[in-house]
């Protein structure tokens, strides 16, 4: 019996090891339809939270301090767009050697199945979209001499009436 203990506690700690050693960075943490002040304090920036009334904006901010975890980060620029003062779409934009940001991207969102054959090329250029529950991905990637240009786009589905009313009044205009 104290063996059973044993063996049971030892599978616990090893379970609650693993899942902080693969702890990904989840942008979801950045929920979609925070307002901007809040993930401007979130990520503590020294930013002016005071939009006047601009229906369209960003915060830029750097990898590093999104993805504390993720050497992919590092170096590498997020930007999260707002709309009518709710986050409706993140972007990240690599340049590697190698591609990275798309598996990161897969191992958070889900893989892309059938995947264009360009992506594969000892020179990369492809790109495809994919969604989940609640929100899709663009991913391109295109390849500059020696390295290679990733570029994902993770946009809210559930705020897409932001989006929809944005368009009408810059029709308007």
């Amino acid at each position: 019996m104290k063996k059973n203990k044993i063996i049971i506690l030892t599978l616990i700690a090893q379970l609650l090891f693993i899942g902080s050693a693969q702890a990904k960075c989840d942008l979801e943490s950045f929920k979609f339809g925070s307002s901007y002040k809040t993930l401007n304090n979130k990520l503590k920036l020294d930013m002016d939270s005071e939009i006047n009334d601009v229906p369209e904006y960003f915060l830029f901010a750097p990898g590093e301090l999104v993805c504390k975890n993720e050497k992919i980060f590092e170096g590498v620029p997020v930007n999260f767009i707002f709309v009518y003062d709710k986050l409706v779409e993140i972007q990240i934009t690599r340049l590697s050697e190698e591609a990275t940001l798309v598996d990161w991207a897969e191992s958070i969102y889900g893989e892309k199945v059938n995947k264009p054959s360009s992506f594969y090329y000892e020179m990369p250029n492809a790109q495809w979209l994919w969604d989940n529950s609640n929100a899709a991905i663009a991913y391109s990637i295109k390849s500059n001499e020696n390295q290679v240009f990733e570029s994902i786009i993770i946009q809210s589905l559930n705020h897409q009436k932001y989006f929809e009313k944005l368009a009408k009044e810059q029709e308007g205009e």
